[in-house]
């Protein structure tokens, strides 16, 4: 099957595991996906299957929607609550104003240090793998950014965080972040992905759901930053040469109809140059 599945992932299951429950329903050898979740974090996945796994690259990334839950009071390695408590501190009471001002601090661009326990490299070793030795890497701060922002209160100890936020961004470290920001120790209780760019979780299906019916327009998918293009030079495209569009746009992506051709990038001669096939 080629084509694009919307995905709700449950908790407790790992990405790969999800895209190879969707491989098997569908009877196709080949799969990827757009964002992993961990296996505790539930919500939003876009599945590509069969040629269709070449258009991952530039499906929508940005603009991730995650609802989330975080307690106070301690401080955990993996900063969440499925890891080990290191740190513990009794919780002070905060005022909603307060919530909302520590909430302004961190919506716009941000530095975001990774955390030791995520997939991320470091001279070709998994950080997790390091932490998992006892052992703690330097990291340098990353540029993310975060769209919006909201913090309330949902019992004594219970606060509820609604983020839209760039690829690349952590939420149980912003979580950690925003604790320190209020001057307490916290940690991720719960995390769902409800959407990306303008795809949400109503878009997804449950895996028990899926069928060789389920995929959707691949258009839907397509990041806005790579827009979509009309182009009649089928041939010389499919042959990747170079080509002059009557366009301002740096990037595209062409298509002829209903067919999907290629990504384009403009460069410096003012021609456009093939970046990838994607028929």
């Amino acid at each position: 099957m080629d084509g694009i599945i919307l995905v709700k992932k449950p908790k407790g299951m790992t990405s790969f595991t999800c895209v190879s429950q969707v491989k098997r329903r569908v009877n196709e050898r080949k799969a990827g996906h757009s964002g992993t979740l961990d296996p505790n974090a539930e919500g939003f996945m876009i599945i590509a299957l069969g040629k269709c796994t070449k258009y991952l690259p530039y499906c929508v990334s940005n603009h991730k929607h995650y609802q989330a839950t975080f307690a106070l009071g301690k401080r955990y390695d993996t900063q969440d609550v499925w890891g080990e408590a290191v740190e513990e501190k009794a919780p002070s009471m905060h005022t909603q104003e307060e919530l909302d001002a520590i909430c302004h601090c961190f919506t716009g661009v941000i530095q975001q240090v990774p955390p030791m326990y995520s997939a991320l490299k470091k001279d070709g070793k998994k950080l997790y793998e390091y932490a998992r030795q006892g052992i703690e890497v330097e990291r340098k701060a990353r540029e993310v950014e975060i769209s919006s922002l909201s913090v309330k209160k949902l019992d004594e100890n219970l606060y509820a965080m609604d983020a839209v936020v760039s690829s690349g961004t952590y939420i149980r470290t912003l979580i950690e972040d925003y604790c320190k920001a209020m001057g307490e120790l916290g940690y991720m209780t719960s995390l769902n992905r409800c959407g990306i760019e303008h795809l949400t979780l109503e878009d997804a299906i449950e895996i028990e759901d899926v069928n060789e019916n389920s995929g959707i327009d691949p258009f839907k998918v397509f990041d806005p930053s790579w827009p979509v293009l009309e182009c009649d030079r089928v041939e010389d495209v499919k042959n990747g040469k170079k080509i002059k569009l009557n366009t301002d746009e740096k990037r595209v992506i062409l298509v002829h109809g209903c067919e999907i051709l290629a990504a384009y990038e403009k460069k410096d001669d003012g021609l456009y140059h093939s970046v990838r096939g994607l028929f």
